[in-house]
């Protein structure tokens, strides 16, 4: 069997190379092949987005491990850039991926996680047979990952020149129709609709409404949307400016059995 390959983000207030040994040498010692790097907390300047291209890499990385302290897993801006990170795992690297979350000083738990997070194997270092626990997750057979597909697409185009893009589609049946909304510690600035995948340089929007107001669980979000028919073969994209804690997004809201999913990034 050909040994796996594990990336290590490394998430703390300081780093050191005896705390790295400790988390590295008993990867190795199960079998993994350790790479890794210190995680940049730099969200403004889309740091997280160098990772992402070494995590969609089969060559650089089979699994991925973020081993954190709770003062940087409780940053906002970090919770947030790995939301996006994740977001873009999904999206190319769906099936077969794995990745583990070591709480270093702490025990992760689920409900307190980002959404798109919550896929994550939960571990503490606390607990001696973590190692082997993630090198179980890098050996499961293909047919045993988590293969579950959302309704939904969610990932993020976003570059220092063109800015912050969210891309939202259906994977199953037809948008009549498509909505998508910040909270307030963001905003929307742009809106376009175009095939799956890459920004649309012309775009056609039917009956679009900017700056609608909505409540869900005494959240207030600011919606765009267009009436634009939305298949598994194009997308609505949606400029976003600032870091949102929360978006909403799915059918339009004035379509009939219009369903609207809410992903908290941080």
């Amino acid at each position: 069997m050909a040994q796996k390959k594990i990336w290590v983000t490394w998430m703390t207030a300081e780093s050191g190379n005896m705390e790295i040994q400790a988390v590295g040498q008993p990867l190795a010692d199960n079998g993994l092949m350790v790479s890794g790097a210190d995680w940049v907390n730099d969200v403004a300047k889309m740091a997280w987005k160098e990772l992402v291209g070494v995590l969609l890499d089969p060559e650089q990385a089979d699994i991925w491990l973020i081993a954190c302290d709770q003062a940087s897993f409780t940053d906002a801006n970090n919770r947030y850039a790995l939301s996006l990170t994740c977001a873009m795992l999904k999206e190319n690297r769906n099936t077969g991926f794995s990745s583990c979350l070591l709480g270093l000083d702490f025990k992760p738990e689920i409900d307190q996680l980002p959404t798109l997070l919550r896929d994550a194997r939960l571990m503490t270092f606390a607990d001696n047979t973590w190692a082997a626990g993630v090198a179980a997750s890098a050996f499961m057979p293909m047919s045993q990952k988590n293969k579950t597909i959302a309704d939904y697409r969610f990932t993020v185009r976003a570059d220092p020149t063109f800015g912050q893009w969210f891309e939202v589609g259906p994977n199953n049946d037809d948008w009549a129709g498509v909505m998508l909304g910040v909270t307030s510690d963001a905003k929307i600035s742009h809106h376009a609709v175009g095939s799956r995948g890459v920004l649309p340089e012309k775009t056609v929007l039917e009956y679009q409404i900017q700056n609608m107001k909505a409540k869900i669980a005494d959240t207030d979000f600011i919606v765009w949307s267009v009436q634009n028919k939305i298949s598994k073969e194009n997308a609505y994209f949606v400029r976003v400016d600032g870091n949102p804690t929360q978006i909403i997004f799915g059918g339009h809201p004035g379509s009939e059995n219009a369903e609207v999913s809410v992903i908290t990034l941080s």
